[in-house]
């Protein structure tokens, strides 16, 4: 997908924007919208806990199936080298193949490339490396085995369904410490101006209760709690 200058400059602001908020308020901004139904299973969490990690970027998506045969890494090899600059790397499998499907040497390629983070539906190895990256990696569990002899991944740069959610190239991923969500790319401008509008109530009721205001006293007020 090719951007001007200017639309792309408007995009990484609104992801900048999503870097300052949390995915309970976008969650509850959709919910606002009627566009429920786009967090990511509760079981996809940040590999390595930060309760200040938040991440947003666009959706560059890749499908793993589940194999007994050995199938080489090339599909993966050619995905890590095309991936998209902001984007966020999600992998999921048909089912689970009890094997890493995001490691260390690609969350390295990825960084590179100018990934802001990945999203995986099963294993992720090489913890150590990955800290000391620095890049965000959400996944359901650590895990030691090699996706050879397990998986294979058939494509990228496609729509898939992950951890119940389905999700296509160009969406908006955020993740923190609370989870994971997906911000469709169609209702994406109404969303945040949703969020842009309610954040200033949001910010009033915690600077109020802060100096000792009741729940009820602020909820009346913003409608916000």
């Amino acid at each position: 997908m090719i951007h001007s200058r200017g639309n792309s400059l408007h995009m990484l602001e609104d992801l900048k924007f999503l870097e300052t908020l949390f995915t309970p308020l976008v969650s509850d901004a959709m919910d606002r919208l009627g566009i429920p139904g786009n967090v990511l299973d509760r079981s996809i969490q940040a590999i390595i806990p930060n309760s200040h990690l938040k991440v947003a970027g666009y959706a560059y998506p890749c499908k793993v199936v589940a194999t007994t045969e050995y199938v080489e890494i090339d599909t993966i090899l050619r995905m890590v080298d095309s991936i998209p600059e902001n984007s966020i790397v999600l992998v999921t499998a048909d089912h689970d193949i009890d094997a890493a499907l995001w490691g260390g040497l690609m969350s390295t390629r990825a960084k590179r490339r100018g990934a802001r983070g990945a999203v995986v539906s099963g294993g992720v190895r090489d913890i150590e490396q990955i800290d000391t990256l620095g890049f965000p990696v959400f996944g359901q569990y650590r895990c030691v085995k090699d996706i050879r002899r397990r998986g294979s991944m058939i494509e990228f740069g496609v729509g898939i369904r992950i951890a119940g959610v389905d999700v296509k190239p160009g969406d908006i991923v955020f993740g923190d410490a609370n989870g994971v969500l997906i911000i469709p790319s169609e209702h994406s401008q109404k969303i945040i101006a949703e969020l842009r509008h309610s954040v200033e109530g949001e910010q009033k009721t915690e600077r109020g209760l802060q100096a000792g205001k009741t729940a009820q006293e602020l909820f009346g007020e913003f409608k916000v709690f």
